[in-house]
């Protein structure tokens, strides 16, 4: 309807100043928008320090989180915990990641995040793939800053992942949540693989009201599942507080990723 109104009474292509964002020289949109952008991400980084001081001092609903492990006591091994990251690939505003440090802080242990990296995964493109990499670099930069050790592994998850818990020594495993069947099939696969004395738990760090607390059964349609949802809002949705410098560093530090290589064992094997 714009675009009609705005072509009205006139076949005549847009006067060039009506692209001066993309074709002036005399002032890139780039240099214009970190004002705007640091300003609002000043702002929300304020308001989750305002929250609480860290995810210890935060009252964190414990029905986000669910037991997939029979051990529930956390290992005395001392490794540290590990957030084991898939689906939610950022460090702020991530429940999964918060109850990791959560666990940590209060045993005083290091933290650690480790991605998995699949070639394939639902027909994924290169160029997807390359998005994700960018973000993931992203992640390691922030981890660094808060003394979280980031690992970039490489293949499958049901071999790489208990290999780096068994390496670590470490003393509980944090994954976060999809409903889709390949990130559910990792997750029975690396649950039936690490130590059965490593408890294992899943954040659902996605939905507002986590799934299994929104609802026990398959629903119908919308009008039968939103009441649920509703009805749980004045309980889930609430402010996030920070990931922290981490206080209790690990002496196994991470390697520092190589994203070229890991972009090109990518294009080795999607291509």
């Amino acid at each position: 309807m714009y675009c009609n109104k705005f072509y009205r009474g006139s076949s005549k292509t847009p006067a060039a100043k009506k692209l001066k964002l993309e074709t002036s020289d005399d002032e890139p949109s780039s240099s214009r928008t970190p004002s705007v952008d640091s300003g609002f991400l000043a702002s929300v980084e304020l308001k989750r320090k305002q929250c609480a001081g860290n995810i210890l001092e935060f009252k964190f609903n414990k029905k986000r989180c669910r037991l997939l492990s029979k051990s529930m006591d956390l290992g005395n091994f001392g490794g540290g915990v590990l957030y084991w990251m898939s689906r939610e690939q950022r460090v702020q505003d991530n429940w999964a990641l918060l109850y990791a440090q959560r666990l940590a802080l209060k045993m005083k242990l290091p933290l650690h995040v480790c991605f998995c990296l699949v070639p394939t995964f639902l027909g994924a493109t290169i160029r997807q793939f390359g998005f994700m990499l960018k973000g993931l670099e992203e992640v390691e930069a922030e981890c660094q800053k808060l003394q979280i050790e980031f690992h970039l592994l490489k293949g499958d998850s049901q071999i790489c992942v208990p290999n780096l818990i068994k390496k670590l020594k470490l003393d509980a495993v944090v994954a976060d949540f999809s409903p889709l069947r390949v990130p559910l099939s990792w997750i029975e696969k690396v649950k039936e693989s690490i130590p059965e004395d490593v408890p294992f738990c899943q954040v659902d760090a996605h939905n507002i009201v986590p799934v299994w607390v929104a609802s026990d059964k398959q629903e119908i349609g919308a009008r039968t599942i939103r009441k649920k949802i509703h009805d749980k809002l004045d309980e889930f949705l609430t402010d996030f507080p920070a990931v922290v410098t981490h206080p209790h560093p690990s002496q196994t530090k991470a390697k520092p990723v190589d994203w070229k290589a890991a972009n090109a064992y990518l294009e080795n094997e999607v291509l």
